[in-house]
């Protein structure tokens, strides 16, 4: 007798798992991308990964788990980031040199000042949007963060092929978003996803001109610096 309360229990749970996963559907599909020339003529794009791609019209509960974004070889990797809004990111220093870390972005600004090899910096992204991060010391690093509502989100490999798993079933828009230092537009398509089902979907961006040309953290023109070692002082 006492048992029996315990058993229903686990039957609804059986239950229950199934009719979860029916509610949600996959998306997957190609990103095309045309690389517009100076005299304005177009060619596809062999390498088309780094295109972060996602869903909205619902929200989700952002992962427990911290994001991270590495400083190495003056370079930030990965060069593209996204993130559920809420999400917390670890810019970590990897690197033998000191380093920055600031955006001035609509979506999130924020400036981690200086940080030595070894030591991370936390920040918490509580504003969907895209946020172009840079190092105030190091003009050439360059990465972007783009912070979605959701779970259902991808990044295209090489060929610009990406999976959404786990998406809601409805009418949802879907987006496109290049890397900063990629100039193109937004890639926006409408999609349907049915329960249990597999929506295929092309979204084509036009890039215009690769440059990661910005200002510092204080809004004015880089100027030539000394490369801070592990040694100096902050």
């Amino acid at each position: 007798m006492g048992s029996r309360p315990l058993t229903l229990l686990f039957l609804a749970g059986l239950l229950a798992a199934p009719l979860a996963h029916a509610e949600t559907g996959v998306i997957q599909g190609e990103v095309r991308i045309v690389v517009q020339k100076p005299d304005g003529s177009t060619q596809p794009k062999e390498d088309r990964s780094g295109v972060v791609v996602y869903v909205t019209g619902y929200t989700e509960e952002p992962p427990t788990e911290v994001a991270r974004m590495n400083q190495r070889n003056k370079t930030f990797f990965p060069a593209v980031l996204p993130i559920v809004v809420g999400q917390r990111v670890d810019f970590a220093n990897e690197d033998v040199v000191l380093h920055n870390v600031f955006s001035r972005s609509v979506a999130r600004r924020f400036d981690a000042g200086k940080s030595r090899p070894g030591e991370s910096y936390f920040e918490t992204f509580n504003k969907t949007g895209i946020v172009d991060v840079y190092c105030d010391i190091h003009e050439q690093m360059v990465a972007t963060l783009v912070v979605v509502p959701n779970r259902a989100f991808a990044v295209t490999d090489k060929d610009g092929r990406f999976v959404l798993r786990g998406v809601k079933t409805g009418r949802h828009p879907l987006f496109a978003v290049h890397r900063r230092d990629a100039k193109s537009d937004i890639a926006r398509a409408e999609v349907v996803v049915e329960a249990g089902g597999t929506t295929t979907a092309t979204l084509e961006l036009t890039e215009t001109r690769a440059d990661d040309t910005h200002l510092d953290k204080r809004g004015r023109k880089y100027v030539p610096r000394a490369d801070y070692s592990a040694k100096s002082s902050l």
